[in-house]
């Protein structure tokens, strides 16, 4: 009898010890836009736009280092490259990214993608949206 109370008593222990979760709660993580309204998210538009294969779109997010906007003729100039950047990124997850500021209006965000590759893209705001102005791997 004395051993059934012991084992009740010990089996009690050990499912009671579940209902107490000893550590931190994982953080929430917040979901961003794919938009140009942020350097993150203009870089998710960005991938977004060559995983869909839209090459006009995904070289209308680019800009020149200098902050100004490629006239239409450079854009035609830039197809060949965003495409060889297509192919290198297409279908990979993003699996890691983070942004530093250069200044208020250049952030520079790196990007891990597919936990292998990994490209750093500068950003830069002109008017109310953000660009990519370089990238490189």
């Amino acid at each position: 009898m004395k051993k059934i109370l012991i084992y009740i008593g010990t089996l009690l222990l050990f499912v009671g010890c579940e209902l107490f979760t000893i550590g931190t709660a994982p953080k929430k993580v917040k979901p961003v836009e794919v938009n140009q309204k942020s350097p993150i998210g203009t870089v998710y538009l960005f991938k977004t736009e060559l995983d869909s294969n839209n090459i006009p779109a995904a070289t209308k997010i680019l800009a020149t280092p200098k902050g100004t906007q490629y006239l239409a003729i450079e854009k035609l100039d830039l197809y060949d490259e965003v495409e060889r950047l297509r192919r290198l990124l297409v279908n990979k997850p993003i699996t890691y990214i983070k942004a530093d500021s250069l200044n208020q209006s250049s952030y520079k965000v790196s990007v891990e993608f597919d936990y292998i590759h990994k490209m750093s893209f500068t950003t830069y705001k002109i008017d109310d949206a953000w660009f990519i102005t370089e990238y490189g791997e």
